[in-house]
């Protein structure tokens, strides 16, 4: 038992660790001039339900979305490396 607490501490050690030099290098980019935001363009979907009860599809106006040069989701924005790699979102409208 002893054994599989210290693992335990050593992995939520290693993360917090991991998920603070993320942080550090968004707020203190190295080298100096690194973009540590960016703005990528995401299209929108709309799904609705019509009264056969099949999916009809519509397109919506492309928004821009902010996100941070990082590993995981920093400062309330996601990361860039997820943003670019998901471009389409789908809104799912019920009635």
């Amino acid at each position: 038992m002893k054994y599989v607490r210290r693992v335990i501490w050593a992995l939520l050690g290693i993360a917090s660790l991991v998920w603070l030099t993320d942080f550090a290098a968004l707020l203190l980019p190295l080298p100096p001039g690194k973009k540590q935001w960016d703005v990528v363009k995401v299209d929108q979907m709309y799904a609705t339900r019509n009264r056969f009860n099949q999916v009809e599809w519509s397109h919506g106006p492309a928004i821009t979305e902010t996100c941070a040069y990082s590993l995981f989701p920093q400062a309330g924005k996601r990361p860039c490396w997820y943003v670019k790699t998901h471009t389409l979102h789908t809104n799912h409208l019920e009635d």
